[in-house]
């Protein structure tokens, strides 16, 4: 679509200035508040056109214009000017405390982005399908217990505390082999083909050291098996839905939370409208479901190394800021990227 140069200056202010004003703006306030050297009856006779071409339009029976779903996409994909963030006031985010959990670091990023942008923010968890075992590790945590962890090829730690009868206490002599021979069974494994794998002791280890890796290798079977069906979805800032005019409807609300809360759906359909290579910005109608009809969504995937894992966003009404939501998503994608191929030791 071609918009000549006066149109794109009327859509870009009636974009701006809604989001600004949540009202809907006429031809004589625009031409006030803007001092174009335009007349009124110029600009109105722009905006019929801008209105006829779908990029505008009228709600209910007010005398001014807000912009349509197809007039923010044309103004994200052609208008909008990026405000930048001032990196350095973020410099710590995702860069420190490298040994947090995934459920740490992913809230945390949720919650700098929503304090950023004033839009709820979503993240899911990295996908399953190909995270691999990367390492185990095994050290005495008490007399009569082992903690237990995995790292998986995602950066993501998880462990557990193994309780042990008095029989099965270990010396520190005999946890070497343990770690060794558990971290060859199940180094380099997916974590979706491990169900129906059997790991075996080495034979050359003693009765007591098989009775120990047998219990072991059961609990990281099963701590395996339940990070790949981890579904979670992280969600922060639902209050600032609340914040926005267009969602004072309670029953309108509890749409939108519910179906934000089916994560790896809703992302799935959100992954057809790109913006560049990075960011994607899904907008009203574009969605295809139904309670998100007024809303627009902001994502960016993340990754470790060069495999993407998961997505980060916020979803906010279709009057959002997209010039300052867009870089901000972008931003705290690269930053926890670049987190997550650290901790998982990935150059």
């Amino acid at each position: 679509m071609y918009l000549d140069e006066r149109k794109q200056k009327i859509l870009s202010a009636v974009v701006r200035d809604y989001v600004e004003t949540v009202k809907p703006l006429g031809s004589e306030e625009l031409a006030a508040r803007h001092q174009w050297g335009i007349k009124s009856a110029t600009i109105r006779n722009e905006m019929a056109e801008l209105a006829e071409m779908g990029l505008l339009r009228q709600p209910h029976t007010s005398a001014g214009r807000i912009p349509s779903d197809l007039g923010y996409r044309f103004y994200v994909d052609h208008l909008m000017l990026v405000s930048p963030l001032d990196e350095s006031a973020f410099s710590g985010t995702g860069e420190e405390d490298l040994a947090l959990e995934m459920d740490r670091l992913l809230r945390r990023t949720c919650a700098l982005l929503t304090r950023t942008t004033s839009y709820t923010s979503i993240a899911t968890p990295p996908r399953p399908d190909d995270t691999q075992v990367r390492q185990v590790f095994v050290s005495a945590a008490g007399d009569d217990r082992l903690l237990l962890v995995l790292l998986l090829s995602t950066g993501q730690i998880e462990n557990r505390l193994v309780c042990l009868s008095h029989e099965e206490v270990p010396v520190s002599s005999d946890i070497v082999p343990l770690v060794n021979a558990l971290s060859a069974a199940f180094g380099g494994k997916p974590l979706d083909t491990l169900a129906a794998e059997l790991f075996p002791a080495p034979t050359e280890f003693a009765p007591f050291q098989r009775a120990l890796y047998a219990t072991l290798a059961a609990a990281a079977q099963q701590m395996a098996l339940a990070a790949a069906d981890n579904d979670t979805v992280y969600l922060e800032g639902a209050s600032e839905i609340l914040r926005q005019p267009e969602f004072r409807d309670v029953a309108k609300i509890e749409s939108v939370l519910e179906t934000l809360t089916r994560g790896t759906l809703l992302f799935q359909t959100f992954s057809r409208a790109l913006l560049g290579p990075d960011v994607t910005v899904v907008i009203g109608t574009e969605s295809h479901i139904p309670a998100m009809m007024e809303c627009s969504v902001v994502t960016a995937s993340y990754y470790v190394g060069s495999r993407k894992r998961g997505t980060l966003g916020v979803v906010g009404p279709t009057r959002m800021d997209y010039d300052r939501a867009v870089p901000a998503v972008g931003f705290f994608s690269r930053a926890l990227s670049r987190t997550l191929t650290r901790l998982a030791g990935i150059s």
